[in-house]
């Protein structure tokens, strides 16, 4: 068993993970004009492929935090060239989900340990449970964007830059604003005159490669450049908050076995195992920020992204403590609690007390008589003299198939009086 001490903080504001949904001009979000959400999609696809099957990966020991090591990707060519991609690595699965009638493709590398320490792809994690998409979960991350430094004949120029790329011996042709354009190459240093730094002395060449930093897409003084944000220590995080692709991702592991929740001892020790759900996901813009990434981050327009995430823990969430899980509350079951307004005021259900907007809450609709002398659920400090189950779902006193929380007709509290 690991334990851990660390400075536990709640999350309130997470601008580089939360879904921007207003149209304001002074929200911090950068926007252009959107594309058609098909036509990205059906471009973006064949690019994350074809990076997964070009790129491997490698796990780098952590030294702020040992219990699990970095993935860095790098590109298979010259003295990688005999590396496994990560398409053919036996630990990637898919997933399809649909949004605005498009099917996104989520690439998910499973580096979850089994019982015996291995990877196999299969594990999930050892926890109780998997998160919904509408829980709080307890997770280390890392994003960061798609590692761009192609380099197809292993030279160390990346294509970007490089006169010839593909190493057939001929300069390559580019097509600008639809005409061909052959690269050329002044001083035959390999790198092309317009990313060379010979040729553009008034740009900035941070990392003294030769190639301005304009048209470099890595640099070797900053590794984690393309990096735009990460936690070594855990941090709760709220599912409904977070991207898509991120939070559809996460419900298919579970958190770590004997995970106690943090400061059970009142002093910040967190316990778990290290069977923890461990993932990289690979996240097409649509289940992303799209033409909307938050300002400051450096994500760009339209960026398909790369999320390294452990989870520990989970807690099942009841957002507005009416006795119905947040999960619950997806009325129309898009795995969205966002969009369900029964009373059409200005909080959806898994936010309002009172759902129906009947003037009787939510939790004071749960009529039955107490099924238990153990629970205290009307928190009076006796749990025999509760009143309802715990459960405001099954009570329909007309018996019209609408549960009394969600049906104004149906008005009647646990607390009136006969």
């Amino acid at each position: 068993m690991n334990v851990r001490k660390y400075i536990y903080a709640l999350i309130v504001v997470m601008a580089f993970l939360y879904a921007c949904n207003n149209d304001d001009d002074d929200d911090g979000v950068e926007r252009v004009p959107p594309r058609d959400f098909a036509e990205q999609q059906a471009n973006e696809d064949p690019l994350i492929q074809e990076y997964l099957k070009k790129h491997f990966f490698n796990l780098v020991d952590n030294d702020a935090n040992p219990d699990y090591p970095i993935v860095e990707i790098d590109t298979i060519a010259g003295v990688n060239s005999e590396q496994t991609s990560i398409w053919d690595s036996g630990l990637l699965t898919t997933k399809v989900i649909t949004r605005f009638e498009v099917d996104y493709t989520l690439y998910i590398l499973n580096l979850t340990k089994n019982q015996d320490g291995v990877m196999d792809g299969i594990s999930v994690g050892a926890g109780e449970r998997k998160p919904t998409f509408a829980d709080s979960t307890f997770v280390t991350y890392r994003g960061e964007q798609f590692y761009e430094n192609q380099d197809d004949d292993g030279d160390g120029i990346p294509n970007a830059a490089d006169v010839d790329a593909d190493g057939d011996g001929a300069a390559d042709v580019d097509t600008v604003e639809g005409e061909e354009v052959t690269r050329e190459d002044e001083d035959e240093d390999g790198i092309a005159d317009f990313a060379d730094v010979d040729t553009n002395p008034d740009e900035p060449d941070s990392d003294g490669d030769g190639v301005i930093d304009d048209k470099d897409t890595i640099d070797n003084n900053d590794p984690d450049r393309r990096v735009f944000d990460s936690a070594v220590n855990p941090i709760w995080f709220d599912q409904v908050n977070v991207i898509e692709g991120w939070r559809e991702a996460l419900v298919g592991f579970k958190g770590a076995s004997n995970f106690s929740m943090p400061d059970v001892n009142g002093d910040g020790t967190i316990n778990y195992n290290t069977d923890f759900g461990n993932l990289v996901v690979f996240i097409p813009s649509g289940l992303a920020y799209f033409n909307a990434p938050p300002s400051g981050t450096g994500i760009g327009f339209y960026k398909s992204l790369i999320f390294n995430i452990q989870l520990y823990g989970v807690n099942e969430a009841d957002h507005d403590n009416d006795g119905i899980p947040s999960y619950l509350e997806d009325l129309d079951n898009d795995r969205l609690v966002v969009d369900d307004n029964t009373d059409s005021d200005v909080r959806p259900n898994y936010l309002d007390i009172d759902d129906d907007g009947d003037g009787t809450r939510t939790v004071n609709e749960d009529l039955e008589p107490d099924t238990d002398l153990t629970v205290d659920r009307d928190g009076d400090g006796d749990p025999t003299n509760d009143i309802g189950d715990g459960d405001p779902a099954n009570d329909d006193t007309d018996g019209d198939g609408i549960p009394n929380y969600l049906d104004p007709d149906d008005k009647g509290s646990r607390n009136d009086t006969n």
